[in-house]
C-alpha cells in the first residue's frame, strides 16, 4: 500500500525499461475498459497463477509486483503476510497453495525483527511499521488455524506484544507509523490482536483492539466519512484506505460478536453513505479514486485495488443491503475487464494494475501483488455470497 504519489522521481533508465518491451506498449495503448470478461473461475485460476510467479520472482515471500519500469520488485513482507490467507483459502483447487503460504510464513519468520515487529517497506528493511506488523500476523495466524505449528502462534503472539507495547494510551497508534499520524485504517491493526486474542486467550490483545476501536468510533460524523483514512496527513484518501478502514471494521465486530455492534454499525454507515454519494456503482462499477469528506471524488482515475476491497466490504453487507450485493457484483464485473488474460508476459498476464489508467497516480506503471489478492479475495466473495454453505 506505499504511497508513491505522483512526486516520484523517474530515471531515464525506467523510461527505458518502461518502453523496451512490447507487452508493456500494447498494455499502454490498449488502456480501455472493453475487454471481454470470463467466468469467475477463469479469472480466479489466472490470478492465483500471476501470485504464484509473483512467489517465485520474491525469493521466500512475494515481490510486490511487476513494475513496467522495473521488473520485477523485491519482496514486500507487509503483503506477503496477508497473501497467506489467500492462498489458503484456495487450497481445495491446489494443494501446492498450502506449501506456498507456509514458505510465506517461514520467510516473514525469518526476517522477523527482534523486537516481534514486522518490517517495514518493499524489500528487507530495518524499520517496523504498525499497519504491516498487523498484516502479517493476519498470514502467522491463518497458517497456526491450518497446520498447529506453534512456530507461527508464537510469532504473532510476539508481534501483537510489540503493537500493544506502543499504543498510545487512548488507543490510536502514532509511533513507528508513516509520518508519525494516526490513521483510520488501523482498524486492519485491530483485527489481527483479535485474532490472536481469539487463538491464546490473552485478554491484553482483545482490550487493546477496543481501545482502538473506542478511539475510531468516536472520531466518525453524522455523514459516515472518518478522518484519518488518508495515506498521508492532510490529503484526500483513495479508497484503497478507505476500504482498509471499512473492512478492518467489520472483522473486528466479527470477532467481538455482541461486543462489536458499534464498529459494524460504523462501517454500515460509511459504506451505506458512500453509495448515496455513488449511486453509478451499482450499475457500472466505477468510482473515483479519491473522496473527499462529503464523499465526492475528487479524482478522474479510478483505484482498482480499492475498489477489489470495497467489493469484499459490500458483498459482507449483502445480507442486509441489496444495493451492497449490486455494488460488489459490479465492481467484480468492471475489474474483470481491466485483467488480462491473454497478455504473452508473465508480469502481466493474470494480474490487476494498481490504477486506470494505469498512469493514475496511485503506484503509476504497476501491475500490484495486493491489487491481484483482493481481486481473489472479491471472486471467493461473490461466490460464498452466490452459493452459501
Amino acid at each position: 500500500m506505499l504511497n508513491y504519489g505522483k512526486q516520484l522521481a523517474i530515471s531515464l533508465c525506467e523510461w527505458g525499461y518502461l518502453l523496451s518491451h512490447p507487452s508493456h506498449w500494447r498494455l499502454l495503448t490498449q488502456q480501455r475498459e472493453n475487454q471481454q470478461s470470463q467466468s469467475d473461475a477463469t479469472h480466479l485460476k489466472a490470478a492465483l497463477d500471476w501470485l504464484c510467479r509473483a512467489h517465485d520472482a520474491g525469493g521466500g515471500g512475494v515481490s510486490a509486483g511487476y513494475f513496467l519500469r522495473r521488473g520485477w520488485m523485491p519482496p514486500y513482507p507487509e503483503t506477503t503476510g496477508y497473501i497467506i490467507p489467500t492462498l489458503l483459502r484456495c487450497a481445495n483447487s491446489d494443494p501446492n497453495y498450502i506449501e506456498r503460504a507456509r514458505t510465506m510464513g517461514d520467510w516473514e519468520i525469518e526476517i522477523q525483527l527482534p523486537s516481534g515487529a514486522a518490517r517495514g517497506g518493499i524489500g528487507i528493511n530495518d524499520y517496523p511499521i504498525v499497519f504491516n506488523c498487523g498484516q502479517v500476523i493476519l498470514g502467522w495466524t491463518a497458517l497456526y488455524r491450518h497446520a498447529r505449528d506453534e512456530r507461527y502462534l508464537q510469532a504473532a503472539i510476539r508481534a501483537a506484544d510489540w503493537l500493544v507495547s506502543i499504543q498510545e494510551a487512548d488507543g490510536k497508534w502514532v509511533r513507528h507509523t508513516y509520518l508519525d499520524a494516526p490513521r483510520a485504517y488501523h482498524a486492519r491493526v485491530a483485527w489481527p490482536l483479535l485474532e490472536v486474542h481469539a487463538l491464546s486467550g490473552d485478554i491484553r490483545y482483545r482490550k487493546s483492539a477496543q481501545r482502538f476501536l473506542n478511539w475510531l468510533v468516536t472520531q466518525q460524523p453524522e455523514n459516515g466519512f472518518f478522518p484519518y483514512m488518508a495515506l498521508e496527513p492532510g490529503q484526500k484518501p483513495i479508497t484503497h484506505t478507505i476500504a482498509y478502514t471499512l473492512r478492518g471494521l467489520l472483522e473486528c465486530a466479527r470477532l467481538l460478536e455482541d461486543e462489536g455492534a458499534a464498529a459494524h454499525t460504523a462501517a454500515h454507515l460509511a459504506a451505506s453513505r458512500l453509495l448515496d454519494a455513488h449511486p453509478q456503482v451499482v450499475e457500472t462499477g466505477f468510482l473515483p479514486a479519491e473522496l473527499d469528506a462529503s464523499w465526492s471524488g475528487t479524482a478522474l482515475h479510478t483505484c482498482l485495488t480499492g475498489n477489489a476491497q470495497l467489493a469484499i466490504v459490500f458483498l459482507a453487507l449483502a445480507r442486509e443491503d441489496q444495493r451492497m450485493a449490486q455494488a460488489g457484483h459490479a465492481l467484480i464485473e468492471r475489474l474483470k475487464r481491466h485483467h488480462s488474460l491473454s497478455s504473452p508476459h508473465p508480469g502481466i498476464r493474470g494480474g490487476i494494475p494498481s490504477s486506470f489508467p494505469i498512469w493514475g497516480s496511485y503506484v503509476p506503471y504497476a501491475i500490484l501483488n495486493w491489487a491481484t489478492k483482493f481481486f481473489i479475495d472479491a471472486l471467493l466473495a461473490k461466490n460464498a455470497q452466490l452459493h452459501p454453505d
